[in-house]
Order: structure tokens, then sequence, then C-alpha cells
């Protein structure tokens, strides 16, 4: 079963202290659409294609507080917004823009969220928000996606501030 894409709404840069972090931040409003009955458990194949692809997710603490939090958060299923929030921070990890604050919160509008993540240089954060998308919904519907060349695509970016 083919899963429609998730829709980024808009984007927001807040740089500076906001409600989310006092680091500059981006904050995506984000539309999983029909993948609100769908959390990652619900997803065959889905949580071993997204590990295997970025395997330091395992580094990722989330509200469990331990390494593998996330990771079990996947396992035990979480929404593909949550999802994204993660992947963006990991991928940003990944070009050489360390350390990173996110959240991912329910609107009152079903199957829409606010993604928030740390925006250290706001470009290079909206194409990790845009990869992590795309990324989470090749994982989601069984299809390739090239984890190396997104990363290259961001070190470029990073390497021209």
């Amino acid at each position: 079963m083919k899963h429609e894409d998730i829709r980024i709404l808009g984007v927001t840069h807040l740089n500076g202290p906001s409600m989310w972090t006092y680091q500059p931040a981006l904050e995506a409003l984000v539309d999983i659409g029909a993948l609100e009955d769908f959390p990652s458990d619900k997803l065959p194949g889905f949580v071993d294609r997204l590990c295997a692809w970025l395997p330091s997710l395992v580094e990722h603490r989330c509200s469990y507080g331990e390494r593998g939090g996330f990771v079990r958060r996947l396992q035990e299923g979480t929404w593909p917004a949550h999802i994204m929030e993660h992947v963006t921070l990991e991928l940003q990890n990944m070009a050489g823009m360390p350390g990173g604050f996110g959240k991912a919160r329910e609107v009152p509008i079903r199957g829409v969220y606010k993604v928030v993540v740390t925006a250290w240089h706001e470009d290079v954060t909206r194409e990790a928000l845009t990869a992590a998308r795309d990324l989470v919904m090749a994982a989601i519907n069984d299809e390739p996606f090239d984890v190396p060349a997104g990363v290259q695509r961001l070190r470029e970016m990073t390497g021209d501030l």
C-alpha cells in the first residue's frame, strides 16, 4: 500500500528565544494526512528500514531519557511528524551541525502537527527538514533513498556558510 506524501504546509524561522527553546529554531506545520492512522508500529518493515539507513538514531534518547529511547518509541508506535523531527536533527548531526532540540506536537486539526527543530543555519535546517520528509516517506513506502547524497548536500550547504 503506497501512502500519500506528508505535506509541509509552512515553515517559520524563530531567531532566538521562543516558547519552544532559547535557541534559533524552525517551526514547521506538517500534515501527515491519512498517516495519522498509521503509527510506526503499523507500517511493515518501516522501523527496520529507517534504522538501517540511520543507525545513529539509536543515540536519540527521546522521552525515555536513555540511549535507544527513540528506537523504542518507533517499535512501540509513534507518528510520522515525530519521526521527521528526529530524522531532521540526525541529518543535521551527520552533516556536521551537532546538538539539537526538537518537539512534535499535535494541533487541533486532525493529522496536522507542529514540528520544531534547532536551526543554527536556517537554510540548512529547511533543507534537512525537506530531506527528512522525503526519507521518512521512502521508508514508509519501501522505496530507495540515497542517505549519503542527502547528507553530502547538507555538508556542501554548511561549507558555504
